[in-house]
């Protein structure tokens, strides 16, 4: 009974290591973030003490486009949805450039910050999600776009 427990122990193991590896990204929490898990090995989030939220997302693209349509497309669903375009960023993933925007939106409590920076890498779309009450999303902006140029893709 005993060499059977060993043996699951050993194939659950295996198995997450498995699972682990298939990520096609390694991604760090922005300084002051934490990270938490129970997400699919296709996500990283992180959190800050004050609520400012950090997401890595991997996507399959089923079917090409260029980044310049990827920009138009970023840029028309956020105008659509009532956010103003507050900049541009110039960000990389793992010596990729990125495109990338920071976008405001009014709520009846205040303004809130959502940016969005995202990269192709042969047939998948890496996004990187930002966002929280515009005051303190400010305070922490600088270690979100240090972070969003350390990820690496293989």
């Amino acid at each position: 009974m005993k060499k059977l427990s060993k043996i699951l122990v050993i194939l659950l193991i295996l198995g997450i290591l498995v699972l682990t590896s298939c990520a096609s990204f390694k991604a760090q929490a922005p300084e002051n973030f934490a990270e938490y898990t129970g997400t699919p090995n296709t996500k990283f989030k992180a959190v800050s003490s004050d609520g400012v939220l950090y997401r890595v997302s991997e996507y399959e693209q089923d079917a090409k486009a260029s980044l310049e349509f990827w920009r138009s497309a970023f840029l028309l669903k956020m105008k659509n949805a009532n956010y103003k375009q507050e900049d541009s960023l110039n960000v990389s993933f793992g010596g990729k450039p990125a495109i990338g925007y920071i976008f405001s939106f009014e709520t009846s409590a205040g303004s809130d910050s959502y940016l969005v920076a995202a990269v192709q890498f042969k047939d998948k779309m890496f996004v990187v999600e930002a966002t929280g009450e515009s005051a303190k999303f400010e305070t922490r902006k600088k270690d979100i776009l240090d972070a969003i140029n350390k990820i690496n893709i293989n």
